[in-house]
């Protein structure tokens, strides 16, 4: 980034209530997600920006710190910081939808459909899993890559009871959200779901899918939906890569104690 570019860009409101470390912020996230800094692109260091703006090395570690805490930038030791590509955030505190989240950091979600189909016969751990009854087993089988501005972020398999959805395989899921259709055509809404979140290390047909050319970890995420009267609904597997998602969960006192946070982990090993 030039500097000269930053002094004529950059305007600081002394009489604003927000404090110059956010201001900050704000200006570098808008250039970055607007293209203007691009993926790579190396950040002024931090004593240019404190030399330029008369304030304290402090504040502007702190906006450093929060662009990367988004996922906007990279600090390398001995490099600087650099731009790089917004990691997809999900709270695993909530129901999860790819598009809103795509939409909350400023990328343009779409998908590329691979199957949209009727499957007479699915694998067992699956029928396991939605507790299909023995006269409705057919299930609609979706897989998608979904994309944030064009790039894989991540791929998913996902698997609906057919007799609870028919006719849902003629919709163009590449133009429209499935949970849409499903609450506006089929009257299913999501209100409950399970999931379980794997590290794994890629496949090549991973790496094919999501478009990557070098090896990376990933994480298999594994979701079983059901609406508000407990029948389930859905089953999605989903793969991403390691470098372009963090899972985000926030944490409360419970109401029956009065000390430290309890946090219960379950681990498969």
């Amino acid at each position: 980034m030039d500097i000269d570019y930053f002094k004529e860009t950059f305007h600081l409101d002394i009489d604003s209530t927000k404090p110059l470390y956010q201001q900050l912020y704000d200006y570098f996230k808008r250039i970055i997600l607007t293209g203007i800094l691009k993926e790579g692109d190396q950040m002024l260091p931090e004593i240019v920006i404190c030399d330029t703006l008369h304030v304290s090395r402090s504040t502007v570690r702190k906006t450093m710190d929060m662009l990367i805490e988004d996922g906007l930038l990279i600090r390398r030791r001995g490099k600087g910081s650099h731009v790089t590509n917004p990691k997809l955030k999900r709270n695993i505190n909530y129901l999860y939808n790819f598009s809103e989240n795509m939409l909350s950091v400023g990328a343009k979600p779409s998908s590329i459909v691979l199957e949209c189909k009727v499957l007479k016969e699915i694998p067992e751990n699956i029928k396991e899993c939605m507790k299909l009854p023995k006269n409705n087993e057919s299930v609609f089988f979706l897989k998608r890559i979904r994309c944030a501005d064009k790039e894989a972020v991540l791929y998913e398999n996902t698997y609906i009871p057919y007799h609870l959805c028919p006719g849902i395989e003629q919709k163009d899921f590449s133009k429209f959200s499935l949970y849409t259709i499903l609450e506006e055509d089929y009257f299913l809404t999501p209100y409950h779901a399970t999931e379980s979140i794997e590290a794994v290390f890629l496949s090549a047909e991973d790496k094919k899918l999501l478009n990557c050319d070098y090896d990376v970890p990933g994480f298999k995420i594994s979701r079983t939906t059901c609406s508000e009267d407990g029948n389930i609904f859905e089953y999605t597997t989903s793969i991403t890569r390691a470098d372009k998602c963090v899972f985000m969960m926030e944490l409360y006192k419970t109401a029956s104690t009065s000390s430290a946070v309890q946090v219960k982990r379950s681990l498969s090993i």
